[in-house]
């Protein structure tokens, strides 16, 4: 069972407390503590639990800080990281609205990380939405097709291939920058249409690549029905070993799949 401290017991905690209880209901979580310098200088305990201040939270053992969300999240979250609390451990209280929620699940996300090897920005979006640490360099990333179908098929030799640059971008002109994993004999394409020039392209690109996990790799792929290639791009997807899921917009009489 994991343990938890909840920061803040005023805005926002009321939120999230009835969830809390339920997690731990169903033996998910602990939570050891919630810290509160206000409420900690007249009582000890709060709805049950220990009440803390900051200072205190290197003598407590625990898994996981949760923050209420509020406005001043980003803040309090700077507070923790100085305090010397890993990001890894700080856990925003957002993630208890995700409809069937469950905390062991959740931390085990966490525990051993999903890489997503998406074609587009969906797989950022999952990140953000669940609160994870990106742990995929492919993120904000544009690829043609052909590239990304290409790239699917050998995902662990493209990842460990460096990085070169074919194109600078320049945000007045509307150019972003362009970069290429492979070798001489394959190659592919990667736009960054969300960077703004090659050193940033670079240097998201490096740290989120020391976050891959190798042994758990997750591929999304998407294309229209109507695509020439589409039946190629079908027979790479269906030999993925890893879990994946395609998505294409079915022509007139034909379902999604």
């Amino acid at each position: 069972m994991r343990q938890c401290v909840i920061w803040g017991a005023a805005e926002g905690y009321e939120h999230i407390i009835n969830q809390v209880k339920f997690e731990e209901w169903k033996s998910n979580v602990q939570c050891v503590a919630v810290l509160s310098k206000s409420k900690a200088r007249y009582i000890k305990k709060f709805d049950g639990y220990p009440l803390v201040c900051k200072e205190d939270l290197n003598g407590i053992a625990f898994d996981y800080l949760i923050i209420p969300q509020t406005k001043d999240y980003a803040e309090i979250k700077q507070e923790a990281l100085a305090l010397g609390i890993p990001d890894n451990k700080i856990i925003s209280s957002k993630v208890f609205q995700i409809p069937c929620f469950d905390f062991k699940r959740y931390a085990s996300l966490r525990e051993n990380p999903v890489t997503i090897l998406s074609d587009d920005c969906w797989g950022g979006k999952v990140y953000r939405e669940l609160n994870l640490p990106f742990t995929s360099p492919l993120i904000n990333i544009y690829w043609p097709r052909e590239s990304f179908c290409e790239f699917i098929k050998d995902p662990l030799f493209y990842l460990g291939k460096p990085l070169p640059m074919v194109r600078d971008g320049v945000p007045r002109e509307g150019t972003f920058p362009i970069g290429r994993l492979g070798d001489e004999a394959r190659s592919v394409e990667l736009h960054f249409v969300h960077s703004k020039s090659s050193q940033e392209a670079e240097e998201h690109w490096k740290r989120r690549a020391e976050r891959i996990n190798k042994d758990r790799l997750f591929v999304k792929f998407a294309f229209e029905a109507s695509d020439p290639r589409r039946e190629e791009y079908l027979s790479v997807f269906g030999r993925l070993a890893c879990p994946k899921i395609c998505a294409y917009p079915g022509e007139a009489g034909e379902k999604d799949q």
